[in-house]
């Protein structure tokens, strides 16, 4: 929808995400209150340039590579929030969560076979930063609770935004209404309050579990592409997108099933 250069369509993107953020903070009366050491701190400060980093790197790698490409890194995210958990959080990587995360992995890879042409190293690169910041900020998140995430939140998209208007060149036009509108709606839906949600969610998960429910975005990412361009998706698609679902809704409801077991005997 957007035919925009990187720089400018991250730039305008990151600042209609902070402003919508701001306007939450200023609607729940966090900012008559707010505190930088309080609600940031270092620790905010650190998972705000992560966000910022895997934010600008989500859209890069989707510029340079193919959507097929970008998705095959991604599913990696599991594995990387496993590891940043057990570092981290010192959480346990459980046998069941090791089985789902392989199996979603055998669902990508039969989804990318079905791509045309070869993605770009640097699109793929690029995705491979955006997939380790994601995991990151998810443990982040649980590590850290006491931060302000709807002020951490818009901290990264000022830090992207900010980085982004530096670099992007000087002689670009303002975009027209049409464009902003779909800018709008695109910081909406993939940096501010998705962003937000999804972090504050991921406070009362594991990693590992936190990560495993991001990748309904892989099987829903060919939806949207059907439904807004007509572009049904190949066969091998729909194989692999079914397969990944199952993995992950299967995991999800074992892990409820046996939350439910154990609260009943308590």
């Amino acid at each position: 929808m957007l035919d925009m250069n990187t720089w400018a369509m991250v730039a305008w993107r990151s600042l209609f995400a902070f402003l919508s953020l701001i306007l939450l903070l200023a609607w729940g009366g966090y900012l008559r209150r707010f505190s930088f050491r309080h609600d940031v701190g270092l620790t905010g400060l650190i998972t705000a340039a992560v966000m910022a980093i895997s934010m600008f790197c989500y859209v890069a790698a989707l510029k340079l590579t193919s959507v097929a490409g970008v998705m095959t890194v991604y599913v990696t995210i599991p594995f990387f929030a496993m590891g940043l958990g057990w570092l981290i959080q010192r959480k346990k990587i459980t046998k069941r969560a090791l089985i789902s995360a392989a199996v979603s992995l055998v669902g990508v890879v039969v989804m990318a076979a079905s791509a045309s042409g070869t993605g770009d190293m640097a699109g793929n690169a690029l995705a491979l930063i955006m997939t380790a910041g994601f995991a990151a900020s998810i443990v982040m998140s649980g590590k850290w609770p006491e931060m302000n995430l709807p002020a951490v939140t818009a901290l990264a998209c000022a830090l992207c935004g900010a980085f982004c208007f530096a670099m992007m060149p000087q002689d670009l036009p303002v975009p027209g209404v049409h464009d902003t509108l779909w800018l709008i709606a695109f910081a909406l839906s993939t940096q501010s309050m998705s962003y937000l949600l999804f972090m504050a969610g991921s406070r009362y998960l594991d990693p590992a579990e936190a990560s495993l429910i991001a990748q309904a975005d892989i099987v829903l990412g060919p939806m949207w592409v059907w439904v807004f361009f007509s572009e049904l998706p190949a066969s091998n698609t729909l194989l692999g997108g079914a397969i990944t679902f199952v993995a992950v809704t299967g995991y999800l409801t074992g892990e409820y099933y046996l939350k439910r077991k154990s609260a009943r005997k308590n």
